[in-house]
């Protein structure tokens, strides 16, 4: 499966990157020729942001790569209330709980920005499975990660009161700065709803803590990024409250 590139007036041309199983960790043992094989039988999907790629309870199979963009898997509760359960990009695999245990989807997911994904169809996602011990390994491996993730977050929703749930998502999310130092950044940043989204509180309680951070410069915010100033004493923070 060849991508052309696309012609820019007056510009140089773009070249679009390929649709890949083999960019997804579980599909990395395939061969570029497995790959392309399996992707004859896959098709794509561009979504727009904001757009529902399956919701809540959808009785589909498919199973999705995302190519590029990023998709967000969220629980809605009641209008305008949801819990984020995970975010995915380029080389992220979504979808395999409904096509491995033929239940509906238990939860939604929906683009965050422009994004594309391979839509792997049940039958195929199967036939590989079968095929491929390795890569069936890889899924269990990766599902077992899920599973520690989701430990982790339930015991902070357990031990830790919606601050120090807070600060834990605060890290959780960042990444090193790449200038050598010890701060850590979340780019681009999160909105004070999307926080409230992750951490199961509201947007008004997340933006007082945050303005507190702000004032005790533990935290700044950019237009391109949140920085983490001081992430050692958040972790403090949280070992104290778990200790205490």
């Amino acid at each position: 499966m060849k991508a052309q590139p696309l012609p820019v007036s007056g510009m140089s041309s773009i070249h679009v990157i390929p649709p890949t199983l083999r960019g997804c960790a579980i599909f990395s043992s395939l061969s570029p020729e497995e790959d392309r094989e399996w992707l004859t039988r896959c098709h794509s999907r561009t979504l727009s942001a904001g757009e529902s790629l399956v919701d809540f309870e959808d009785m589909s199979k498919d199973v999705f790569v995302v190519q590029s963009g990023e998709i967000r898997a969220v629980l809605r509760f009641t209008v305008g209330k949801e819990a984020i359960l995970g975010t995915f990009k380029r080389g992220d695999i979504l979808g395999e709980q409904a096509a491995i245990d033929d239940l509906a989807r238990s939860a939604s997911l929906m683009a965050v920005n422009d994004s594309t994904v391979t839509v792997i169809p049940y039958a195929v996602f199967h036939d590989i499975l079968r095929q491929r011990p390795d890569v069936s390994l890889s899924l269990l491996q990766l599902l077992s990660r899920r599973i520690r993730a989701m430990n982790d977050r339930l015991s902070e929703l357990s031990f830790l009161d919606t601050k120090h749930r807070l600060y834990n998502t605060l890290l959780r999310l960042s990444r090193v700065r790449n200038d050598g130092g010890r701060e850590r950044i979340i780019s681009p940043p999160l909105v004070h709803a999307e926080l409230a989204e992750h951490i199961g509180s509201s947007r008004e309680t997340v933006s007082r803590e945050m303005s507190r951070l702000a004032r005790e410069e533990l935290v700044e915010r950019t237009n391109r990024a949140i920085i983490l100033k001081n992430p050692l004493e958040l972790s403090r923070r949280i070992s104290r409250a778990l200790e205490g």
